[in-house]
């Protein structure tokens, strides 16, 4: 083991959560992760988070990891180098190289400054944060412009999830009652009595009972042509 001196820098007490993995991530499995540019940056935060979250990853971004100190002192007093410091790195390189792989390529040369996976997180939030706010009033919109028409329920449904499942991840997330809502003035003159029975009843309808019931309804429907 080789000793060293140390700069104030690389011997420091670290403040935050420190990256504790003995084994580094060295490639991650086909992940259908969208490439990030102006129209898709919710998408890829969210994707981004989650497959980070799995990995045990998610502190190298959001700053709640703290590289360990480069020199630990061993039990002679010498400082020595710190095994988990090179670790840090290593999977901090190889997580910021992936990040960057997400990137859609007319937005690279915007990252070519990068040296860590945090740096990759910050620019991409600089970049197309701002437009967040724009892009919350419209998917608000097209979750309340949202009509069943041809669609089965199912499908009508599974659009209503995907729509707040991105409002959530933009940080406005919609309550059960505005899904329930959502849900009633989107569906056609056919499940009239479904709609009428919910506004009527003394009581919040739970929106999966609501949606079970259509389901039912609809195959009645179906069975009975």
């Amino acid at each position: 083991m080789v000793t060293t001196h140390s700069t104030d820098s690389d011997f420091v007490k670290p403040t935050g959560s420190v990256f504790l993995g003995d084994l580094v991530v060295t490639s991650f499995p086909r992940h259908e992760v969208v490439k990030l540019d102006t129209d898709l940056f919710i998408q890829w935060q969210q994707q981004i988070r989650l497959i980070l979250r799995g990995y045990g990853l998610l502190g190298f971004i959001d700053g709640t990891f703290t590289a360990p100190p480069r020199f630990v002192q061993s039990f002679d007093g010498a400082l020595v180098t710190n095994p988990s410091a090179s670790i840090f790195d290593q999977q901090d390189n190889l997580l910021t190289s992936w990040l960057l792989s997400t990137i859609s390529s007319s937005f690279l040369s915007s990252f070519t400054d990068v040296q860590t996976a945090g740096d990759v997180w910050i620019m991409a939030n600089n970049l197309f944060a701002a437009d967040t706010t724009a892009k919350q009033s419209q998917l608000r919109h097209e979750l309340h412009s949202l009509r069943k028409g041809n669609l089965s329920i199912q499908l009508y449904v599974d659009k209503i999830k995907t729509l707040c499942a991105l409002l959530a991840a933009s940080g406005s997330p919609t309550s059960e009652a505005e899904r329930t809502v959502v849900l009633l003035a989107g569906l056609s003159s056919e499940f009239e009595a479904i709609v009428s029975h919910a506004s009527l009843s003394p009581v919040s309808l739970p929106f999966q009972q609501l949606v079970d019931a259509l389901i039912e309804y609809e195959a009645r429907q179906i069975c009975s042509i």
